[in-house]
């Protein structure tokens, strides 16, 4: 038998195998790829503001429906849009609560305290979130609704006049270009 016979014989099956294995590696790391976790980005961190009165026009709230009435967190939203806060998100979420459930940054936090302002004996939570969102979640026993004819006072002072909101886009303005005029004839 030649060597050069016996090389070019097995070069076939050496192909094949390399191949083989060049494809399941290329499978395993594919797999290994699709079956990671994929961690979600840091949330945006506040910007440091000097004021001395907090209103709603600078507070991002997101209500959640953790019940059962359809709309609930849509109406509480366009209650909240109506009064000036700015709406993050709105949307069910799966938790156990009975009444209002209001949560932020801290407890004592000048934006959490002004949300709680429109609603009547909310329960109130920190998480310590550096973003300064509030989140209002709003469960079955929700029968208080929000507390509009109290009229609350939609102005909350800050001792020491720095609160740290949540950075807000700014809209867009493009102008619409303007046609040019046109002459018809007669």
């Amino acid at each position: 038998m030649n060597y050069r016979n016996v090389l070019r014989q097995a070069s076939t099956p050496i192909t094949l195998v390399v191949l083989l294995g060049l494809l399941a590696a290329g499978a395993a790391w594919g797999y290994s790829m699709v079956t990671a976790k994929v961690e979600a980005p840091p949330p945006p961190e506040c910007v440091t503001m000097q004021m001395r009165e907090l209103t709603p026009e600078t507070v991002t709230v997101r209500v959640y429906n953790a019940g059962s009435i359809r709309g609930l967190a849509g109406d509480v939203a366009d209650k909240l849009e109506a009064a000036g806060f700015i709406i993050g998100t709105v949307g069910n979420k799966e938790a156990n609560v009975a009444v209002i459930l209001i949560v932020g940054a801290a407890t004592d936090s000048p934006e959490v305290q002004l949300v709680s302002r429109w609603f009547v004996d909310p329960n109130i939570q920190g998480d310590g979130r550096v973003d300064h969102t509030v989140d209002i979640i709003l469960g079955n026993s929700f029968d208080t609704y929000v507390a509009w004819a109290e009229d609350p006072d939609p102005v909350m002072q800050i001792p020491g006049g720095q609160v740290c909101l949540p950075e807000t886009p700014t809209p867009s303005t493009t102008e619409t270009p303007t046609p040019a005029p046109t002459t018809t004839g007669t």
